[in-house]
């Protein structure tokens, strides 16, 4: 299912849980095992092991050529989810520490060369 020109749909949720494929859109609700889904209007949320991911469709603005719709994705963790799990990676690296992380920042130079950090 694809999102339509309201940014929502009845299909445009697809998943399995449970070894079973579900398919849903506005107002589909959805419990099985440790995974919960809700789809609200134009968002998805999902919550499972401490877990919460909501995702949204919205528009490519000022689209070229290609997809008129983008996918827009917000995770958070809640009580031992974090240490249970061990993120990693690009994403997971946000999740390690309480602090934030702040790597090395790049001077650009008005022009000429730039060697990245």
């Amino acid at each position: 299912g694809e999102l339509n020109d309201q940014n929502t749909g009845f299909g445009f949720l697809h998943g399995h849980c449970g070894g079973n494929h579900f398919t849903g859109g506005l107002g589909f609700r959805k419990q099985c095992e440790d995974l919960t889904a809700r789809a609200n209007f134009s968002s998805v949320t999902v919550g499972v092991r401490g877990w919460t991911f909501v995702i949204r469709g919205n528009y490519v603005y000022n689209r070229v050529a290609g997809p008129t719709h983008r996918v827009d994705v917000g995770i958070t963790a809640t009580g031992a989810a974090v240490a249970a799990s061990l993120p990693h990676g690009i994403v997971g690296q946000s999740f390690s520490a309480n602090a934030p992380r702040n790597g090395k920042v790049d001077s650009y130079p008005p022009s000429g060369h730039l060697t990245t950090s």
